[in-house]
């Protein structure tokens, strides 16, 4: 089936979405986090594109951005590739990281703007990785401090709501109105089952299981879900294809 043409605003302003391939964590460390943030400031900055608003979760990655029509996909494309060298490069690893296409969804009006904004910072709520003025991997920190030497626009965000008061105000308020989302569910943590698979396997890195052959990537899939890992999480963690996993629990 052909892919469905990309969604084109005449705002120019989009929610980007940047997914692990098969769910897989994008990020293991801070450093990791701190790379992928250095690139998206670099190459926000090379190609005009303007950030509103970022989430980092654990194997995913929200972008609320501006002034993109034009160059959102060779944002997303020059980040992704120097991203995936580095990781690949540290983690021993190779092939892809992130899933093929990124998704994104024009933000058409004010109104939705603010809807999506929220949503993104608030995502880590979602997630239970920490509330919206505390997560450390949100861009709340540029809210918190609009005078903060940052990447981030939040002028325009400020001037959108009037003051910086009604602004945060929005922020810590909860409701059910829904955005384009990535499917999150994680049941073990996913910085202890990393941790975990290295001691029991005795390896310096999780992605050299999809390096061995069929037979022993199914032997050590299986010793992992006695371990209580999901199906996901191992194929988040190893990058061994779902296919060769669920063989394991045969």
């Amino acid at each position: 089936m052909a892919r469905k043409p990309r969604v084109h605003g005449l705002s120019g302003i989009y929610h980007v979405i940047l997914r692990g391939n098969n769910k897989q964590n994008l990020f293991n460390e801070d450093t990791d986090r701190y790379f992928f943030l250095k690139k998206l400031k670099k190459y926000s900055e090379e190609l005009d594109v303007v950030v509103y608003a970022y989430c980092l979760m654990n194997n995913h990655v929200h972008l609320l951005i501006g002034n993109a029509s034009e160059n959102m996909s060779l944002l997303v494309q020059k980040i992704a590739n120097s991203y995936v060298y580095f990781f690949n490069r540290k983690y021993e690893r190779t092939g892809h990281l992130f899933q093929g296409r990124f998704k994104s969804e024009p933000v058409s009006d004010d109104d939705y703007f603010k809807v999506v904004f929220r949503y993104i910072l608030q995502n880590c709520e979602k997630a239970c990785l920490g509330k919206v003025d505390e997560y450390k991997w949100n861009s709340y920190e540029s809210v918190k401090d609009s005078k903060l030497k940052s990447f981030v626009d939040i002028e325009y965000v400020i001037a959108l709501f009037g003051s910086k008061k009604n602004l945060v105000d929005y922020l810590l308020q909860h409701d059910e109105k829904k955005c384009m989302e990535y499917e999150n569910l994680i049941v073990l943590s996913d910085g202890k089952a990393f941790n975990l698979i290295k001691k029991l396997f005795n390896i310096s890195t999780p992605y050299k299981l999809e390096r061995l052959n069929m037979d022993d990537q199914i032997s050590k899939c299986s010793v992992l879900r006695k371990h209580g890992f999901s199906m996901n999480q191992i194929a988040r963690i190893t990058g061994i294809s779902k296919t060769i996993i669920r063989k394991s629990s045969l």
